[in-house]
């Protein structure tokens, strides 16, 4: 076991573990965010004939003067024109047959006659062409795309099924009553939202308490691809997640060069992955964007690295990364960064209130000023 690692090894080691994907086919309603598992090629030319770009007149380009001899719409069955002839055209309509070129209905029809106002067969795809390749993460206009391409289904990656469990006697359920000791238990909700905004399909499991039995019980009754823990890593004589996998676990590393968030820790329970997140909820979503996150889903990331000018001072931390929450805006093409609330690693709403993080260095501040590299969020 490793102990005290840079962000970078820690990713190194976690990279070294894998999971198995299955190919599964679902619908494109349902293909919203999934990953491909398979090229897709093209079944039709598109467009699938000529047609206009614009309202307007299909005409002959060497005409200098042309009479309206009908209409044609989207839908319908290309017509025919000879010399002098015109047709009326709406847009997406199939070019008739004898025409080159597009008359803009504001010009009038004997305007001037544009042959680029008329969309190719083909321009855009051809029957059979590759245009989804394997781990493209399917946007809305990736879905439209396989939608223009023919295809109703389309082969997705599966989803790796992650359980979360908070552990902790102090923890209740939101909505029940707080006695005294007590509090809501926050990071299984915030940590399974993370993990369907990567793709992934959260199993949530209920509050364990703090006891080598009950945690081991818990451990040994799930059936997941990925386990996420958090609480009970640190050096409290309660920290059993660490106690357990030290004992009874494969342990890769413990404790991470970073702030917040330092006591994670990585390894394998009966040969599954298992991610001990602290138990702070700023500290939790934190590792899990720098660290869990770039493993389980490096196609679909959370945050991208920018330059911002700081318009409050921040400190650093000694030896390690450290990461505070700061407001990204861009005023007049700059983009600037302000601190709105207190820091600490048990206040989830300056994870609301701001939107990135610092990338300080291990012994960096920041002063009023100063340039960084910083964490945007991705929406």
């Amino acid at each position: 076991m490793e102990t005290f690692v840079t962000i970078e090894r820690a990713l190194e080691i976690v990279c070294q573990s894998s999971i198995q994907y299955t190919t599964e086919s679902v619908s494109l309603g349902q293909g919203y965010n999934r990953i491909l598992s398979k090229d897709l090629q093209s079944k039709v030319d598109d467009p699938a004939f000529d047609n206009s770009a614009m309202d307007g007149w299909a005409v002959r380009s060497e005409d200098a003067t042309r009479v309206e001899i009908g209409m044609t719409t989207a839908g319908e069955a290309p017509s025919e024109i000879g010399e002098g002839e015109a047709i009326r055209i709406m847009t997406g309509a199939p070019i008739p047959k004898g025409a080159n070129a597009i008359v803009m209905v504001e010009d009038g029809i004997n305007g001037k006659a544009h042959t680029n106002f008329i969309r190719k067969r083909g321009e855009n795809l051809r029957q059979g062409e590759t245009t989804l390749t394997s781990g493209q993460v399917m946007t809305p206009a990736a879905i439209s795309l396989a939608a223009t391409m023919g295809h109703n289904t389309i082969p997705v990656r599966s989803r790796p099924k992650v359980v979360v469990i908070s552990t902790g006697d102090e923890l209740i359920s939101p909505g029940s009553e707080l006695k005294e000791g007590q509090i809501y238990e926050s990071n299984s909700y915030g940590l399974c939202a993370l993990l369907e905004k990567i793709g992934c399909k959260p199993i949530h499991h209920e509050v364990v308490e703090d006891t080598m039995d009950g945690l081991r019980n818990a451990l040994n009754s799930i059936d997941c691809d990925v386990i996420i823990t958090s609480g009970g890593v640190s050096m409290g004589d309660h920290d059993y997640v660490r106690k357990l996998m030290e004992e009874e676990g494969t342990l890769h590393f413990w404790k991470v060069a970073m702030r917040p968030g330092g006591p994670p820790l990585f390894g394998t329970w009966n040969g599954t992955p298992l991610f001990g997140l602290p138990g702070n909820p700023v500290s939790s979503h934190i590792v899990f964007q720098m660290i869990v996150a770039p493993w389980l889903s490096p196609e679909t990331p959370l945050m991208k690295t920018v330059q911002v000018e700081m318009l409050d001072p921040v400190k650093g931390a000694p030896k390690k990364a450290c990461f505070r929450r700061i407001k990204i805006t861009d005023e007049n093409g700059k983009l600037v960064a302000r601190t709105l609330t207190h820091q600490g690693s048990g206040n989830i709403h300056s994870m609301v209130a701001h939107n990135g993080l610092t990338h300080l260095p291990p012994d960096t501040d920041a002063k009023i000023g100063d340039r960084i590299e910083a964490l945007w969020f991705n929406d």
